[in-house]
This record gives C-alpha cells, sequence and structure tokens, in this order.
C-alpha cells in the first residue's frame, strides 16, 4: 500500500525541499528520488531557460507542495499553464499523464469549488472539499499501484 509517512521519512537530496500535501505529488517526488534529479535538471528538461532556473525550481516546488498541484492558479508563469506544467513534469519523471487525468481533473475541479467557497464564506464548506478529495485518494492510489505493478512486471 502507499504509504505517504513513510515516504516523507525518507527524504534524499533529491526531495528534501519537497513538502506533498498530495497523494500524487508524493508519486512524483518518489519518482525523483528514483531518478536522482535535482529540481535544477527537472526544470530544464522541461524546456525553461537557464536564466529561470530559480523561479522555475520555485514553481516546481510549491506545485510539489501544494494540495491541488498548483492547479488552483496560486503559482503561474508565461511557460506554462498549471495542466502543461503537470503533463510536462510527467513526461519528464517518467509518469504517464493520461492514467491520472481524471485525478487531475477532479483535483482542478476541487480547487475551484475551494476557492468558490472561499469567496462566499469564511469558513464555506472545507470539510466536505477535504472529504470529496480523501475518496478520491483512495481511488488514485489504487491506480498509481496498479501503474507501478504494471510497471515492475515489465522490468
Amino acid at each position: 500500500m502507499f504509504n505517504i509517512m513513510s515516504d516523507i521519512a525518507n527524504q534524499t537530496k533529491y526531495t528534501r525541499h519537497y513538502h506533498p500535501r498530495h497523494l500524487l505529488a508524493q508519486y512524483a517526488i518518489n519518482q525523483i528520488a528514483t531518478l536522482e534529479l535535482r529540481s535544477q535538471d527537472i526544470v530544464k528538461a522541461m524546456g525553461y531557460p537557464i536564466k529561470h532556473t530559480i523561479p522555475a525550481c520555485e514553481r516546481l516546488r510549491h506545485v510539489l507542495s501544494n494540495k491541488y498541484l498548483g492547479l488552483d492558479g496560486s503559482y503561474m508563469d508565461k511557460y506554462f499553464t498549471a495542466e502543461e506544467f503537470l503533463a510536462t513534469l510527467f513526461s519528464v519523471l517518467d509518469i504517464p499523464y493520461m492514467p491520472f487525468a481524471e485525478d487531475i481533473a477532479q483535483i482542478k475541479d476541487a480547487a475551484v469549488h475551494a476557492q468558490h467557497d472561499n469567496k462566499n464564506s469564511s469558513y464555506g464548506s472545507v470539510s466536505n472539499g477535504y472529504q470529496q478529495i480523501s475518496e478520491q485518494d483512495y481511488e488514485m492510489v489504487d491506480r498509481v499501484e496498479e501503474y507501478k505493478l504494471k510497471k515492475s512486471k515489465e522490468c
């Protein structure tokens, strides 16, 4: 089973700056550790110009530490939309995007609803949003595990 707490405890020099708040972010961080990629290497492979390395690394850190994976519009730049950033990041990390496309759409939808709730009320229905995300996480864990199993059988 996917154990986020043990994965957080096992941070490496490649992942110590990331503090995942979403299971898909943790999966990406695990892949970064496996591939031994520095953030500079990742953003370079994503196509960011050298002079934008620092802001791109900050965006990477933000996305992997944000509970909505940056799909809430909390960090943007002129190079990628939020969805393009994730798709390109997944490509660099050798993670197929399509098995998680529905999860990403649900995360984006949850982010939109959370923003809407926050605008309408100081409290909103935040607990409902957390419950909805938790239920979605169980389904996503199954997809991550299926992908890991499939990938291990290919090796």
